[in-house]
Protein backbone atom coordinates (compact mmCIF):
# COMPACT_ATOMS: atom_id res chain seq x y z
CA UNK A 1 0.00 0.00 0.00
CA UNK A 2 2.85 2.29 0.31
CA UNK A 3 4.04 1.69 -3.13
CA UNK A 4 2.69 4.80 -4.39
CA UNK A 5 2.49 7.26 -0.95
CA UNK A 6 2.78 6.81 2.61
CA UNK A 7 -0.22 5.34 4.36
CA UNK A 8 -0.56 5.32 8.30
CA UNK A 9 -1.62 2.58 10.33
CA UNK A 10 -4.63 4.08 11.13
CA UNK A 11 -5.55 5.39 8.01
CA UNK A 12 -5.68 2.03 6.67
CA UNK A 13 -7.51 0.46 9.75
CA UNK A 14 -10.04 2.95 8.46
CA UNK A 15 -10.20 2.10 5.00
CA UNK A 16 -10.28 -1.52 5.28
CA UNK A 17 -13.14 -1.28 7.56
CA UNK A 18 -15.62 -0.40 4.86
CA UNK A 19 -13.97 -3.66 2.32
CA UNK A 20 -16.05 -6.70 2.24
CA UNK A 21 -13.90 -9.68 1.62
CA UNK A 22 -15.59 -10.92 -1.56
CA UNK A 23 -14.98 -14.31 -2.98
CA UNK A 24 -15.51 -14.37 -6.88
CA UNK A 25 -16.03 -17.61 -9.24
CA UNK A 26 -14.51 -17.96 -13.01
CA UNK A 27 -17.08 -15.28 -15.09
CA UNK A 28 -18.74 -13.42 -12.28
CA UNK A 29 -19.68 -10.25 -13.23
CA UNK A 30 -19.01 -7.09 -10.83
CA UNK A 31 -20.33 -4.63 -13.22
CA UNK A 32 -22.12 -5.02 -16.38
CA UNK A 33 -22.67 -2.77 -19.13
CA UNK A 34 -25.47 -0.17 -18.52
CA UNK A 35 -24.88 -0.54 -14.61
CA UNK A 36 -24.16 2.27 -13.09
CA UNK A 37 -21.00 1.65 -10.86
CA UNK A 38 -21.10 1.70 -7.11
CA UNK A 39 -18.56 -0.44 -5.51
CA UNK A 40 -14.51 0.15 -6.07
CA UNK A 41 -12.52 -3.28 -6.07
CA UNK A 42 -8.89 -3.79 -4.60
CA UNK A 43 -7.93 -7.16 -6.52
CA UNK A 44 -6.61 -9.70 -3.97
CA UNK A 45 -5.85 -13.04 -5.42
CA UNK A 46 -6.98 -13.99 -9.37
CA UNK A 47 -7.63 -11.78 -12.34
CA UNK A 48 -10.61 -9.33 -13.40
CA UNK A 49 -10.86 -8.13 -16.84
CA UNK A 50 -12.93 -5.40 -17.79
CA UNK A 51 -14.27 -5.72 -21.69
CA UNK A 52 -16.64 -4.40 -24.27
CA UNK A 53 -18.65 -6.25 -27.09
CA UNK A 54 -18.41 -4.39 -30.33
CA UNK A 55 -21.46 -3.70 -32.44
CA UNK A 56 -20.27 -6.47 -34.89
CA UNK A 57 -20.32 -9.09 -31.57
CA UNK A 58 -16.53 -9.06 -31.46
CA UNK A 59 -15.46 -9.02 -27.43
CA UNK A 60 -12.51 -6.19 -26.96
CA UNK A 61 -10.56 -6.65 -23.59
CA UNK A 62 -10.08 -3.02 -22.21
CA UNK A 63 -7.95 -3.94 -19.07
CA UNK A 64 -6.35 -6.55 -17.11
CA UNK A 65 -6.97 -6.24 -13.54
CA UNK A 66 -4.23 -8.48 -11.04
CA UNK A 67 -3.73 -8.73 -7.45
CA UNK A 68 -2.32 -5.39 -5.71
CA UNK A 69 -4.72 -3.29 -7.63
CA UNK A 70 -7.80 -1.30 -7.99
CA UNK A 71 -10.54 -2.15 -10.40
CA UNK A 72 -13.57 -0.05 -11.24
CA UNK A 73 -16.06 1.40 -14.04
CA UNK A 74 -13.90 5.05 -13.20
CA UNK A 75 -16.30 6.83 -15.13
CA UNK A 76 -19.89 5.76 -14.48
CA UNK A 77 -18.18 5.93 -10.64
CA UNK A 78 -17.16 9.48 -11.26
CA UNK A 79 -20.26 10.83 -13.13
CA UNK A 80 -22.90 8.15 -11.96
CA UNK A 81 -23.88 7.41 -15.60
CA UNK A 82 -24.33 3.62 -17.08
CA UNK A 83 -20.77 1.81 -17.28
CA UNK A 84 -19.68 1.31 -21.21
CA UNK A 85 -17.91 -2.17 -20.20
CA UNK A 86 -18.54 -5.22 -17.87
CA UNK A 87 -15.88 -6.11 -14.72
CA UNK A 88 -15.73 -10.16 -14.42
CA UNK A 89 -13.67 -12.56 -12.89
CA UNK A 90 -11.03 -14.40 -15.35
CA UNK A 91 -10.51 -17.31 -13.02
CA UNK A 92 -11.32 -17.89 -9.21
CA UNK A 93 -10.45 -14.48 -7.64
CA UNK A 94 -10.77 -12.47 -4.01
CA UNK A 95 -11.49 -9.20 -4.49
CA UNK A 96 -12.05 -6.22 -1.52
CA UNK A 97 -15.10 -4.75 -2.06
CA UNK A 98 -16.31 -0.93 -1.14
CA UNK A 99 -19.13 1.54 -1.39
CA UNK A 100 -16.99 4.03 -3.60
CA UNK A 101 -18.88 7.33 -2.29
CA UNK A 102 -18.22 5.93 1.43
CA UNK A 103 -14.62 5.19 0.09
CA UNK A 104 -13.77 8.63 -1.12
CA UNK A 105 -15.41 9.89 1.88
CA UNK A 106 -12.51 8.50 4.29
CA UNK A 107 -10.32 9.50 1.76
CA UNK A 108 -11.03 12.98 2.24
CA UNK A 109 -11.16 12.79 5.47
CA UNK A 110 -7.56 11.33 5.88
CA UNK A 111 -4.39 13.30 3.99
CA UNK A 112 -2.31 10.43 3.71
CA UNK A 113 -4.77 8.68 2.07
CA UNK A 114 -5.82 11.18 -0.14
CA UNK A 115 -2.03 11.04 -1.36
CA UNK A 116 -2.21 7.69 -1.77
CA UNK A 117 -5.25 7.85 -4.44
CA UNK A 118 -4.15 10.85 -6.07
CA UNK A 119 -0.84 9.02 -7.36
CA UNK A 120 -2.62 5.81 -7.75
CA UNK A 121 -4.75 7.52 -10.30
CA UNK A 122 -2.44 9.35 -11.66
CA UNK A 123 -0.12 6.26 -11.99
CA UNK A 124 -2.21 3.44 -13.29
CA UNK A 125 -5.35 5.33 -14.80
CA UNK A 126 -3.76 7.78 -16.71
CA UNK A 127 0.08 7.67 -16.98
CA UNK A 128 -0.85 4.01 -18.07
CA UNK A 129 -3.63 4.46 -19.81
CA UNK A 130 -1.68 7.37 -22.12
CA UNK A 131 1.28 5.03 -22.56
CA UNK A 132 -1.63 2.06 -24.30
CA UNK A 133 -3.34 4.81 -26.31
CA UNK A 134 0.13 6.54 -27.74
CA UNK A 135 1.57 2.62 -28.22
CA UNK A 136 -2.11 2.04 -30.56
CA UNK A 137 -0.98 4.72 -32.49
CA UNK A 138 2.82 4.63 -32.67
CA UNK A 139 3.90 1.04 -32.23
CA UNK A 140 3.45 -2.28 -34.55
CA UNK A 141 1.63 -5.59 -33.07
CA UNK A 142 5.41 -6.89 -32.05
CA UNK A 143 6.08 -4.07 -29.85
CA UNK A 144 2.46 -3.91 -28.55
CA UNK A 145 3.03 -7.37 -27.67
CA UNK A 146 6.20 -7.01 -25.87
CA UNK A 147 5.34 -4.07 -24.03
CA UNK A 148 2.24 -6.61 -22.83
CA UNK A 149 5.13 -8.83 -21.78
CA UNK A 150 6.83 -6.40 -19.73
CA UNK A 151 4.21 -5.33 -18.20
CA UNK A 152 2.28 -8.41 -17.22
CA UNK A 153 4.74 -11.11 -17.03
CA UNK A 154 2.69 -13.51 -14.98
CA UNK A 155 -0.22 -13.24 -17.38
CA UNK A 156 1.17 -14.77 -20.56
CA UNK A 157 0.69 -18.69 -18.93
CA UNK A 158 -2.38 -17.53 -16.98
CA UNK A 159 -4.47 -16.04 -19.72
CA UNK A 160 -5.54 -17.13 -23.25
CA UNK A 161 -4.13 -16.25 -26.19
CA UNK A 162 -7.54 -14.58 -27.56
CA UNK A 163 -7.99 -12.52 -24.76
CA UNK A 164 -4.03 -11.07 -25.04
CA UNK A 165 -5.08 -10.86 -28.78
CA UNK A 166 -8.02 -8.74 -28.22
CA UNK A 167 -5.93 -6.49 -25.65
CA UNK A 168 -3.81 -5.52 -28.23
CA UNK A 169 -5.97 -4.96 -30.99
CA UNK A 170 -4.91 -8.03 -33.09
CA UNK A 171 -6.46 -11.18 -33.59
CA UNK A 172 -5.02 -14.46 -32.07
CA UNK A 173 -3.72 -15.43 -35.65
CA UNK A 174 -1.74 -12.67 -35.88
CA UNK A 175 -0.59 -12.85 -31.95
CA UNK A 176 0.54 -16.71 -32.72
CA UNK A 177 3.02 -15.78 -35.58
CA UNK A 178 4.47 -12.65 -32.85
CA UNK A 179 5.02 -14.74 -30.64
CA UNK A 180 6.77 -17.74 -33.08
CA UNK A 181 9.11 -14.78 -34.52
CA UNK A 182 10.35 -13.66 -31.25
Amino acid sequence: MHTFAPVSDDSFEQLYALAEPRSLVKGEVLVRPGQIARKIYFVCSGILISLFIKEEGETHIKNFFVPHNFAGSTVSLQLQSPSSFSIEALCKSVVLEMDYQLYKEKIYQHQDLKNFYIAYLEQKWVVENEKRQISFATQNASERYVQFLKDYPELEQQVSQRLIASYLGITPTQLSRIRREL
